[in-house]
């Protein structure tokens, strides 16, 4: 039997990230709840309008030439025995002094995890109503949504919103996504059939950690637990406490040697950005917090950071692309150098760290110099390799690293009762040492809006990290 002709396979890539709904949390000061409410109801259902396949399942089918459990976006089916929310729900809470103070999963649409036995709903909508504030929250299926796809998603809510007082206007955002989504999901399916060098990827994919068959009752103790044990706290970096660092850093550079797997880079001509210096810290300085007797400082960590390929392939993928076409870099957070370079005097200490955080930029640097089409069509045939696409999936690590800075999240008007947001914030954090860099605010053009960074730790250790004379020096 062929795939049905209203079914849509899910690309290799998309069958890389860990088979969860990722929550994005928007927060909304109004004077108006019930034209605010108002204005996301009809905004919803005009988006669902226009792009129907939002309101469907993720399956898993298998055909006969093809791999079996392969994830496919399909029509919605109705379960007797598992009731599915709708596509928006709206929860009323009695006093704006509660705002934020709830557990984050009273917030949610959807829980966190449903087994692949169940009803896997694409995307799904809770509007959390106070007296004078607002928490929209959207739970999407990460292997339909990278977290930039999920970005784009959230323009066209936006503009659906804004434009619901008049049913003519046009909502461009929308209409790209209805005129190029299943072309552009079928491009990077193919992405496997262009591997001409094959790469190992024996270091980002594995096993999945969690059987894909766990009842929810067994997935809810698991993320109990993993919840009571961690705390999340957001930091502010400071734009000109991080402009010094980098240049202090950048006069670094001249000490060290480029990585040796750079083809052709030299200490004289290589770069570091912001990025990779704020990447670099965050690394050190949560590994040292969260292991702070470890003694072998010579790889016995490693970290790994998603990166977006839309660019990075030829053609590029447009930005509007809804799938997955993010890949993990692995690193290491020590090398042989740092292993000796800690002498107990704070001044020498404070060098060394220095060093060692420009070294690990540069190492950054030189990953991400690599990363380029070859990656993409690689890792894509590596899955596509599997007789059984449920049986791959990234690999953890120590530390994560994901960035969402480049969302235009806050500088989206939702309409009337809405307008911008006030606040953003994920709504996902059980594993100690993930750090994910949020969507930036809107400043003037002239300056650069200071970096925002949730990082989950173990529970007391947050106390530990800013007491940390690295991760200090670029706090606002």
């Amino acid at each position: 039997m062929s795939p049905a002709p209203d079914i849509l396979g899910l690309s290799p890539l998309d069958h890389i990230p860990a088979k969860l709904f990722l929550p994005y949390i928007l927060y909304f000061d109004t004077a108006d709840p019930q034209t605010a409410t108002h204005s996301i109801q009809k905004g919803i259902d005009k988006l669902i309008s226009q792009l129907p396949w939002l309101a469907g399942d993720v399956i898993l089918h298998s055909a006969p030439e093809g791999p079996k459990n392969r994830m496919h976006i399909a029509p919605p089916r109705s379960s007797p025995s598992q009731e599915v929310p709708p596509m928006l729900q709206i929860k009323h809470f009695d006093r704006d002094e509660d705002f934020r103070t709830h557990p984050v999963h009273c917030y949610l649409p959807l829980p966190t995890f449903i087994p692949a036995l169940e009803q896997r709903p694409v995307i799904r909508f809770q509007a959390n109503v106070f007296p004078s504030k607002i928490a929209l929250a959207m739970s999407f299926w990460h292997s339909v949504f990278d977290g930039t796809g999920a970005g784009v998603i959230l323009e066209a809510v936006a503009e659906c919103c804004k434009t619901t007082a008049n049913n003519e206007a046009e909502t461009p955002m929308a209409q790209i996504i209805a005129k190029t989504h299943t072309e552009l999901r079928n491009t990077v399916s193919a992405f496997a059939s262009k591997c001409q060098v094959r790469l190992d990827h024996t270091v980002e994919l594995g096993t999945p950690i969690f059987d894909p068959s766990i009842s929810s009752e067994q997935w809810n103790a698991i993320e109990s637990a993993a919840a009571s044990a961690v705390e999340t706290k957001r930091y502010t970096f400071s734009p000109e406490k991080v402009a010094e660092v980098k240049e202090t850093c950048t006069r670094l550079l001249s000490q060290l040697q480029a990585p040796s797997s750079s083809s052709s880079s030299s200490s004289s001509s290589a770069w570091i950005s912001s990025n990779d210096i704020i990447t670099a810290m965050l690394v050190i300085c949560v590994d040292r917090t969260l292991h702070p007797d470890r003694a072998d400082k010579t790889k016995s960590a490693d970290f790994l950071m998603a990166v977006d390929m839309r660019s990075r392939v030829h053609p590029p993928l447009p930005e509007t692309y809804l799938g997955n076409s993010i890949f993990p870099v692995h690193d290491n957070i020590y090398f042989e150098e740092t292993a000796t370079s800690q002498t107990g005097q704070d001044d020498a200490d404070a060098d060394a760290d220095l060093l060692h955080l420009t070294q690990l930029a540069l190492h950054i640097r030189t990953k991400l110099g690599q990363m380029d089409e070859t990656v993409a069509y690689s890792s894509s045939a590596a899955v596509a390799e599997y007789e059984d696409w449920a049986k791959i999936e990234a690999k953890p690590a120590g530390i994560i690293v994901t960035s969402w800075r480049s969302l235009k999240t806050f500088s989206l008007d939702f309409g009337p009762g809405l307008g911008c947001i006030e606040d953003f914030e994920p709504g996902l954090a059980l594993v100690p040492g993930g750090c994910i860099l949020l969507p930036s605010r809107v400043v003037s053009p002239e300056k650069t809006p200071p970096w925002e960074v949730c990082i989950t730790m173990k529970m007391g250790d947050s106390k530990m990290l800013v007491q940390d004379p690295l991760f200090s020096r670029i706090l606002a």
